[in-house]
Formats: structure tokens, C-alpha cells, sequence
């Protein structure tokens, strides 16, 4: 298991290139991107999301990349003939529609800097792209290492945190079996108080008190808890990006402890549903961190 929070760094001297990547992580609901890069490296930017997508599977990225090109290759200065060849017809025919005096000259062409480019040399991709994804392998390799630690961290705690809550639902599930002699006891003195001598009818307040503790049980959701905290231990045992899960089993955890909160009757229950609320929001808030 892994957390999205981390930090890679990689420093490459190779082929008269000097890289520099420093690569973070935060989270996030998905994979998201922030590229620090250089201006002459901006058409190279599907090539460093998909590389940091081989590596990381979500989580909010931002990686800064400096770099010094020591190569020997040179700029050259290449004209584009098909557009020149087009300028130059079209001087001719504007000087023989006007009657132009003077012949054509190389200035006439030189104010028009789309006639000319610059061309390296050794092309830009092809030369550097190695040394920076050799860096860049390497700082992603540094950032998962960290993710990892963090991710094994989280899983200890988180672990602590489970078997906290399976013990609260255990005590919520033995109070909630007095639930029934506690209804008989209260509605017994209710009428007793109402009917003041008068003879109370056994069978009705039976009924009464079955009909009440069928409302108020319980049982369903402390088994539907439990279940969910077998799935939410099983998922803490997966490798790979689990945080979507888990965050959904919180959900449902969260459900069944509202449910048992609005059905129980007994102030005991009501005290562990609120320690069970205040836990599910602690681990809520550290499966936020988990990839």
C-alpha cells in the first residue's frame, strides 16, 4: 500500500548534458500533473506524463526539471526555398504590374523572418530524451521508495484503528442485547404509572415490547459493520492504489453507525456511536493520503 504523499529527487551528468529532476507528490482524487520545464522542452510534455504515469497511478505531481546542454552540435540557418521561391514571384509581378525600377536584392527579402529557421544540428528529442528519462527513472524509483514508507506507516495505524472500531461494535452489539428487558422494564413502569391498580394485560405488553425491539434492532447493522471492517483489513493487505476503496468501505461504515445511532434506546449504545463517528472520521482522513 502506498501513500501519495513523497519525494524524488535524481542529479545526471551524461553525454554533455547536466539533468536536474526533483519530482513531488500530494493527494488527489486522480493522477494530475504540474511540469516545470524548460521553454524548448514544452513539445516534450507527453512523453514526461506518460513516463510518471508508468510509475504513479494517482496523486497530485509536480516535477521541476533544469537542465545545461554542454553538446558540440550547431545552429544552422536554413531557408525555406518553396516560400522564397513564392516571395520572389510575387516581387517580380508586383514590379512589373507598378513599372518598379530596380532590380530585386537580398533586402528585400530580409524582412521577413518566416523565410528562415533554425535547425539543430542533432535534433533536440532524439539527443537529450535519454539522460532525461534515465533522471527522471531514477527520481521516480526515489518517490515511490518514499511512498512506500509512508503507505506502510499508514497501514499500521490504520490497522490500530480497525481493530479499535471492532472492539466498539462488539460492546454496541452485547449492550444492544439488554435492549429488550430494558423496553420491558421502562414500558411496564409507563403503564403502571398511567394505569395507577388497575390490572395490566400481560400478552399486550408483550406485544408492546416485541413490536418496540424490532424497531430498535440492531443486529443487521453490527453485522453489516463487521463485514465491512473484514473487507477494509483485506483491502490493507492489497498491492497497488486501494484508497478508492477504502474510502468507499468508510462510507458504508459511516452509514450503519447513523442507523444504529437513530434505532438505539440505550444511552450506552449512543455513547460507543459516538466514538465510532469520531474513529471513521480519523481514518477517513488518513485514507485521503492513500494511493
Amino acid at each position: 500500500m502506498n501513500s501519495m504523499t513523497g519525494f524524488g529527487k535524481a542529479d545526471l551528468r551524461k553525454d554533455k548534458l547536466a539533468v536536474s529532476v526533483a519530482i513531488t507528490s500530494v493527494n488527489s482524487r486522480f493522477l494530475e500533473f504540474t511540469l516545470r520545464l524548460p521553454k524548448q522542452m514544452a513539445f516534450m510534455e507527453s512523453k514526461f506524463k506518460e513516463l510518471i504515469a508508468s510509475q504513479i497511478n494517482r496523486g497530485k505531481i509536480t516535477l521541476t526539471l533544469n537542465y545545461e546542454d554542454y553538446g558540440t552540435g550547431v545552429d544552422k540557418l536554413v531557408i525555406n526555398e518553396k516560400v522564397a521561391d513564392e516571395f520572389y514571384r510575387q516581387l517580380k509581378n508586383l514590379k512589373k504590374k507598378y513599372k518598379l525600377e530596380g532590380a530585386i536584392e537580398i533586402g528585400h527579402f530580409m524582412g521577413f523572418p518566416e523565410l528562415f529557421k533554425l535547425e539543430k544540428a542533432n535534433e533536440l528529442e532524439k539527443r537529450i530524451w535519454p539522460t532525461i528519462k534515465q533522471a527522471m527513472t531514477t527520481a521516480l524509483k526515489d518517490l515511490s521508495a518514499m511512498r512506500k514508507r509512508e503507505g506502510e506507516n499508514l497501514k499500521k495505524d490504520l490497522t490500530a484503528r480497525v481493530e479499535y472500531l471492532s472492539s466498539k461494535i462488539n460492546e454496541v452489539d452485547k449492550q444492544a442485547a439488554n435492549n429488550i428487558p430494558t423496553y420491558r422494564e421502562k414500558l411496564t413502569k409507563r403503564i403502571a404509572d398511567v394505569m395507577g391498580n388497575k390490572t395490566i394485560d400481560g400478552l399486550r405488553l408483550e406485544e408492546e415490547v416485541t413490536y418496540l425491539a424490532e424497531r430498535s434492532d440492531i443486529t443487521e447493522e453490527c453485522i453489516r459493520f463487521k463485514s465491512h471492517l473484514k473487507q477494509f483489513r483485506g483491502d490493507l493487505k492489497k498491492r497497488g492504489s486501494v484508497g478508492k476503496r477504502l474510502n468507499f468501505i468508510l462510507q458504508e461504515l459511516n452509514r450503519e453507525t447513523n442507523t444504529i445511532g437513530a434505532k438505539a434506546g440505550n444511552n450506552e449504545v449512543s455513547k460507543l456511536v459516538l466514538l465510532l463517528k469520531e474513529e471513521i472520521e480519523k481514518i477517513r482522513e488518513q485514507v485521503q493520503n492513500i494511493e
